[in-house]
């Protein structure tokens, strides 16, 4: 940065913006009421002068030190990634920095110190139902936290989440209405919240339209490639071979695409199959995958609002935001398309739902 760009002040970038100064902080400090238009230009101003705030000066005149934490578990799983780069570009817009702990490797130990010592002004949990103790320290000490797509009953504090059942309930009845008899769904373990209500919600799909369950596993198999693959090949085998196979999220269904191609089942002739998630890898050409989408930036930009609201104390009641997944049909189900019903169960109890 030039010397000039040092020398720019905040008095400076509201003159050039032609907006009060008051604006200009409050735009640098995150805030959510201002008008998207009044933030852009700001922003531009700033950007164009290549004017950084004072870090330092703003800890001391907020008490904050503009970092956020996020929690995360099982960073193989393509979904941590896009996660985090949904949060992060909406943190780096309003100038936070962010820091990541993966709980599984490094427990939660970091997590917790860096409550207790003040280091960050909010923490956003990615996997709440395995990151008890840290969530419990953040909420003793008062510490604004965001529980991000894997929601906890009975925990007082926002939480951002996408319409697990009811997308899998919509996920069934397109199965149903693509003429799919024998469906399997393949869960994930039950103890992460997001799988559980979506097995929840296919089964509730299936049997909104009169249409049973034919066959269902992997609850108790953790995401172990090779034994979902198993299982996939499991099902294809016999004199009633399934002719769909639904899965928890896109991880197993690619497991089940490897199984399946392994003993020359044909995907979508002999067999559907059909993810959750909506991660970048399944609309490539080797998977094809039809699958139920979380719209991570939407949730990302509800769970970064309500952190920011929660750290500049304009609220203080908890909220549960929901958003809407959306079903992207791909090759996997030889591209029949989604009616009408099959959408139903997506557009019910958004209590909270971002538009």
């Amino acid at each position: 940065m030039n010397s000039s760009a040092r020398n720019v002040r905040a008095t400076d970038i509201a003159q050039i913006a032609g907006v009060s100064q008051a604006t200009v902080s409050r735009v640098l400090s995150g805030s959510t009421q201002i008008s998207e238009a009044t933030r852009q230009k700001v922003m531009q101003v700033v950007q164009d002068v290549g004017y950084t705030p004072n870090a330092f000066a703003q800890a001391m005149r907020t008490r904050q030190s503009r970092t956020i934490g996020v929690a995360v578990s099982r960073v193989t799983n393509p979904v941590v990634p896009e996660i985090l780069e949904a949060l992060g570009t909406r943190l780096a817009v309003l100038g936070r920095r962010m820091v990541v702990w993966n709980t599984d490797s490094e427990g939660e130990a970091g997590v917790i110190e860096a409550v207790r010592h003040g280091t960050v002004d909010g923490l956003i949990f990615t996997a709440a139902s395995h990151q008890a103790a840290s969530i419990d320290a953040a909420l003793d000490r008062n510490v604004p936290t965001v529980l991000f797509n894997r929601p906890l009953d009975g925990v007082p504090c926002d939480q951002v989440v996408s319409t697990n059942r009811d997308g899998a309930a919509a996920v069934a009845q397109y199965l149903v209405s693509g003429g799919r008899r024998r469906i399997a769904y393949l869960s994930g373990p039950l103890d992460r919240t997001t799988l559980a209500a979506r097995a929840e919600g296919f089964c509730e799909g299936l049997a909104a339209v009169g249409h049973p369950l034919w066959r269902r596993g992997g609850e108790d198999t953790f995401f172990d490639h090779d034994r979902f693959r198993e299982i996939a090949i499991g099902l294809m085998q016999g004199p009633e071979p399934c002719d769909a196979i639904a899965c928890g999220n896109d991880v197993i269904a690619f497991a089940v695409l490897n199984g399946l191609t392994a003993i020359g089942v044909s995907v979508p002739d002999d067999v559907w199959v059909v993810g959750f998630d909506g991660v970048t890898m399944s609309g490539w050409d080797v998977f094809d995958l039809t699958t139920m989408r979380q719209p991570w930036d939407v949730m990302a930009d509800g769970a970064v609002s309500a952190l920011i609201d929660r750290i500049e104390c304009r609220r203080t009641s908890p909220r549960t935001i929901q958003a809407r997944t959306d079903l992207l049909v791909r090759g996997s189900t030889a591209h029949w398309p989604a009616t009408h019903r099959d959408a139903l169960a997506q557009t019910t109890n958004h209590k909270g739902r971002i538009p």
